[in-house]
Formats: C-alpha cells, structure tokens, sequence
C-alpha cells in the first residue's frame, strides 16, 4: 500500500461532502471542483445522511451581488472586473515573485478570485518544493496577493494536494467565497479557510479546528474533529486519566450573513424522555441490555441528536477502563446516519466513537439568535384535536368566560407534550405549576369540567414572530431581501422568553404555507412568492404611497413565519398592533 493510499485510510471518516468552486488555479489549469482527496475519503462514507436536507440551503449558497429596486438602464457593473481572470492571474504571480523574492517557477500552486464580488481579484498562492508523489503533499509557504501587496499567511508546513492537482479550493458562502487548503497530519487533515473582508484578508472563526467541507444536500459546512477520545483508562487508586483510540466526529456549522462568516450550530441537550418522543426509542431499553449507559442526548438546531453513552469495566488488578461511545439521529430523515458507509444504519451503527461536546465554542457567540422560551412551561388545556377550525369555538367560549390569555398551541412545537400534530387549546401558560393549577380551579369552575394541567416544556418549534414598524429597515438584492435589524419573539407568550434583534433573509425560495392566511397580506397576487410580494409592495411604496395604503401597510406589522437560522423559509399570516 502506498504512503498515499495509507494516509487516505487512516483519515476514513463520514460527513464531509465535496467543496465546490470556479476560479483561476494551478498547478492543473482546470477549475477547482473538489477537496483534497483525504477530505474525499472522509466524505464519501457519510453522505447518505443528508438525503432529505433543505433545498433552501442549497439555494441559499448561490446567493450573490446588489441590485436596485427598480432596474436601472444598462450600464457598467462596477463590481465586474476590469480585466480578465487570466491576466489577473499573471500579474498577481509576478508580484509575488517580486515581493517574495522567489522565482515564479517556485510559486507552484494558486487560485486567483473575485472572492467577495467588488471587481477586484485576490491570489492564493503556494511557494515550495514539487509534491510528493507517495504523500499526496507538497511543503511550503503560503501567501495572499492582491493589487495592494503580499502577506505570508501560513508558514512551512505539509499540505495535501487535491485530486485536481491544485492545494486550493473554494467553498461558498452566501455573499463571499471562503478559500480552502489542508494541513496534512499523520492521520487527519485540518482546513484553513480564509475570506475577504472588504481589502483585507482575514482567517475564518472555524479555521483549523478540523477537516472541512459542504454537504451538498443540506448546505451544512461539516467538520471533522480528530481526537484521542475512545478510551479511557484509569490505574489502581489512580484518579489520572490515559486516553486513548483515535475518533472523527463531524459538528455542524451554517454561514451567517449577519456575522459574514460560518457559525456553529446552536445545541442543547434533552432528555431521554424527550429523545423517546421523537425517535421512540428507549434509551434504557436498547443499552442496559448490552451493559451500556447513556451519558447525555444533545439536540442540534439542523436536526441533529448525538447521544453519548459509556461502558464501564472493573479489572481484576483493580484498574478501571472506560468505552465512550455515541449514535447520531437526523430528524430530516428520521433515521440514524451511516457512519461508516457500509450501508447499515441504526443506533449502534452509527457510532463516531468519542464522546460528542454539546457545542464547540461554549464561551463563543451565541450560534443561534433566534429566542428560545425560557423556563419549562405548564398548561391548562381545555380541549385537543386534529383540527385547528374546531379551536377557535372553544377560544370564543373561553374568552367569553373572562380568559382573554387563552391560547392555541401546536402540539410539536413543545418539548413535553406529542409529537404528532395535534392543536391544543389552553387557558394560558405558566412557568409554576402551582399558577397553573390556580388557574385550574377557575377555568373548572366557569364550566370546563375537563379541562386539566399539563407539563408543555420548552418551545422547539420553527415558527416566530417579526416586528416591523416601517419599510426603512428593508434591503432589497439580486434574489432575496434583507430585513435589518427586525425584533424576533416565539409565537407564545410566556414570561421569560425574550426577544432577539437580528436580520432576516427572505431568498426566493421562501414560500407561503399551504394553510397560510393569505387575506392578511395586503396586495398578494397569485403567484407571488414573500420575496416578489416584498419587493412589489416595496415599489408600490415609492412611487405611490397612496396606492400602498389603500389597503393598509403591507410591510408594517407582525408576521408569523417559519425561520432556518435566520433565513425565513415560510410565511403563515400578519396582524396589525391593537
């Protein structure tokens, strides 16, 4: 077996799928279209798991450029380079040459972009030794370029050389394109990920921490942590732990057009109870019998549910010796991953090995803006049904009875109660039990002899609430509209949830529901999308405020919609302020 192909071995490992991109690169002269090929060999295992992944991401990646509001006469777009690529490309190499003192000979490897789309191009570049046929690498430098001037961005180090014959990649985000090259280590390789920020070259927030790469059916980045996290041994009367055993996690990131770089994923951890409600399996059921214990359950905002359990076994010398281990459940699929790519999937087959933290940058920013509920909450439900029309009988009773905080819930949204869809109609919601059975007792005595109080949970849901009072904070791009600066609540209202400040993104993906309101959108037209309902009511707004009006604000309000991240993906109703 070659050097080459034992490196590929060793660095097996699942969830990383091919990083796409176009740019001016060498060695090959060919456009860059994939990773390197560790980073290949650790996708191709995995890539099953994302089948059922959002199309809304995929299309969120191709997002690019600023246009007016209404389209101006053809004119130069001064975001298009001057020149062309190639010669872009040539005059950057001899500046390195220059500035680096070398030999355009020794600058052996490049990728030359328009990397944040201002007309101007920037070079990434490699000066070294010619690659090592055995290894797959070559060593060196590596330098940013553009008109301005050349930095060393990387010292001498091994990196692997891609199946297309270049050290260079890209990954898209959204408005920017990241370049990705690979440190080589003996078995893992590590992406370094860098971006524009206006002039200036800057290093990505999850640079270095693993090997990285695009999931095509979901637009997830993923990153495959290496680690010595198997094992864990502990001698007689020793409390000094010895790990050992090599794992390849992969943790979950999104690219955030608010941050302008890729963000983790928020994480919680659940229960097992709450993990049977959504998987229905039992926890206990499934590892007691095989002397395994769950150590916690960790719920991704993409989907994901990692579950880390342990075996634990008493020598007879007196040392102790510990087995971490873990299973990974996709709701998008409702299933579990196959993490090995040998086609079997279960609980116990998709074990990573290693224990899985709940997030990876615990003291970073907060990954997930959106507002979450605060405290469990409890209910005083009245009644329950498939049918959402047959609430709004039971809303009017109750109101007529003096219970103006009544409510409709929707059974999924709630951590603790089914998650089959059901509605539910409550006589408020409460953070203390014992407010909740207060209330009880007068909603029984006002005639709801069946009513009762449930445990609800937390809110999990997808959908929420946005403010807007005026048209001032909308941006309007090429295929989405930008929402600056919106106030975000759930759509409940309990006492401790808060409210998050963020921008929305509403691409041309987004969509009305199926059971959305319509009448509540002023102006709608059939055919519409949110996005061209948007940008036609923004239009109206300018050229004729009157004829906007005449149906009310259509922009001003409070919109429930469905929100990925801080995309909106459905809009489902608006309702003026009292």
């Amino acid at each position: 077996m070659k050097k080459k192909q034992f490196i590929k071995l060793l660095t097996t490992m699942s969830l990383t799928a091919l990083i796409l991109g176009v740019a001016a690169c060498g060695k090959a002269e060919e456009p860059v279209s994939s990773a390197s090929e560790t980073n290949e060999s650790q996708q191709e295992s995995g890539a099953e798991q994302q089948e059922a992944g959002s199309e809304q991401q995929e299309a969120a990646a191709e997002q690019k450029g600023i246009i007016a509001v209404e389209q101006p006469e053809e004119k130069e777009d001064a975001s298009t380079p001057q020149i062309s690529k190639e010669e872009a490309t040539e005059k950057l190499i001899d500046k390195l040459a220059a500035d680096a003192k070398v030999n355009r000979e020794e600058i052996r490897y490049y990728l030359v972009d328009d990397l944040n789309f201002d007309g101007k191009y920037e070079g990434f570049m490699f000066i070294g030794g010619e690659a090592d046929p055995d290894w797959g690498s070559a060593d060196g430098d590596i330098w940013f370029v553009n008109e301005n001037g050349s930095e060393k961005i990387h010292d001498n180090f091994s990196f692997i050389v891609n199946d297309d014959g270049n050290i260079f990649s890209i990954i898209e985000g959204a408005d920017k394109n990241f370049v990705a090259f690979n440190d080589m280590y003996a078995t893992s390789a590590v992406t370094n990920l860098y971006y524009m920020d206006g002039e200036t070259c800057k290093e990505s927030v999850v640079s270095k921490i693993g090997g990285a790469g695009v999931d095509h059916n979901t637009g997830d980045l993923l990153i495959t942590l290496s680690a010595y996290d198997c094992f864990c041994d502990y001698a007689k009367g020793s409390d000094t732990p010895d790990w050992t055993g090599h794992s390849w996690k992969p943790y979950y990131f999104y690219y955030s057009r608010n941050t302008g770089d890729f963000e983790e994923y928020g994480a919680k951890e659940i229960s097992a109870a709450e993990f049977k409600k959504i998987t229905g399996v039992d926890l206990a059921q499934i590892l007691d019998s095989k002397g395994y214990s769950a150590t916690n359950v960790i719920q991704r905002d993409n989907g994901i549910i990692n579950v880390n359990y342990t075996k634990t076994t008493n020598n007879e010398d007196g040392s102790k010796s510990i087995q971490y281990m873990n299973a990974t459940y996709d709701t998008r699929r409702s299933d579990y991953i196959n993490a090995w790519g040998d086609k079997e999937t279960g609980f116990f087959e998709s074990d990573f090995g290693g224990y899985y933290d709940v997030q990876l940058f615990l003291s970073g920013t907060d990954t997930s803006a959106l507002p979450s509920s605060g405290a469990d909450v409890y209910g005083v439900f009245v009644m329950s049904t498939k049918d959402r029309k047959q609430c709004v009988q039971v809303e009017m009773k109750l109101e007529d009875a003096g219970f103006n905080d009544d409510i409709m819930l929707y059974t999924p949204d709630f951590s603790g109660l089914n998650p089959e869809p059901y509605y539910v109609v409550s006589a408020g919601l409460f953070e203390a039990e014992d407010d909740a059975n207060s209330r009880l007792r007068e909603v029984q005595a006002a005639g709801f002899k069946d009513a009762y109080v449930k445990l609800a949970g937390k809110y999990i849901g997808n959908r929420y609430n946005y403010t807007m009072f005026d048209a001032g904070n909308i941006e309007i791009l090429k295929d989405c509209v930008i929402l600056h600066d919106v106030e975000v609540t759930i759509p409940y209202w309990i006492e401790s949830s808060g409210s998050s400040t963020m921008d929305l993104y509403v691409y041309e993906s987004a969509k009305f529901a199926d059971d959305a309101d319509i009448e509540t959108f002023s102006n709608y037209e059939k055919g519409d999308t949110p996005y061209k309902w948007i940008v036609k009511n923004y239009n109206i707004l300018k050229s004729d405020t009157e004829a906007y009006m005449a149906n009310g604000p259509a922009l001003s309000g409070v919109f429930n919609v469905a929100i990925d991240g801080d995309e909106i993906t459905e809009y489902y109703g608006s309702f003026w302020w009292d």
